[in-house]
């Protein structure tokens, strides 16, 4: 079982759900991404395996013991994880740490100097947000407005998001011929409505989608 998931994880590129890790080189980086996964749709970090897919092996004991400081004490407030390992070939030890979308979120990861900073997966970077953003997440209702999704700009912008991965105002007014203000507000709505993530540490604010 073990093996037919890692061989079908293994297959995948690292995205929204699923990030890749030769090591954790310490405590505050698998913070950072525990965080990130909880505080979006979840997913799954595998250890062992390279960027480029090569499979390295890792010591599960060094490694569940950092990911483990990170998930109880250097998560706020903690989570729950859940982990695996699969020998590869009989040689290569592969861990695979399943982390679910928390309904406590935000949550925050405590980074080497001691700051507490809110992570957020966007597509496959765990990435930093603002204070709004964190006030956004706190208010998540995870019940999406089907009626909204079934708005013909916001299907246009879906279909882009997939394509494309993230947009700014400029390009959504663009992409479906409306202002920018108009469409400002259309991305800040479908984010408070838990459709969209806003990247405003980034200069334009971007937005990518937090599902699908």
């Amino acid at each position: 079982m073990i093996e037919k998931e890692f061989l079908k994880l293994l297959k995948q590129k690292e995205s929204i759900h699923l990030e890749f890790k030769s090591r954790i080189e310490n405590p505050h980086k698998a913070a950072r991404i525990l965080a990130a996964f909880s505080n979006t749709s979840g997913g799954k970090l595998v250890v062992g395996v390279d960027d480029d897919k090569t499979i390295k092996g890792c010591s599960e004991l060094d490694e569940m013991t950092k990911i483990i400081q990170a998930a109880n004490e250097l998560v706020v407030p903690p989570i729950d994880i859940q982990y695996s390992s699969y020998l590869h070939e009989g040689k290569r030890k592969v861990l695979i740490v399943n982390v679910q979308e928390s309904p406590q979120k935000p949550h925050e990861a405590i980074d080497e100097k001691q700051n507490s900073i809110v992570f957020v997966r966007a597509n496959d970077q765990t990435t930093p947000v603002t204070k709004e953003m964190t006030q956004i997440l706190d208010k998540y209702d995870d019940t999406v407005d089907k009626e909204l999704l079934a708005q013909p700009n916001v299907k246009a912008l879906i279909i882009y998001l997939k394509r494309n991965m993230k947009v700014t105002a400029k390009e959504y007014a663009k992409l479906v011929n409306i202002s920018a203000y108009r469409a400002t507000k259309l991305l800040e709505g479908l984010t408070y409505g838990g459709i969209l993530l806003m990247l405003s540490k980034q200069k334009p604010t971007q937005f990518v989608l937090k599902k699908w």
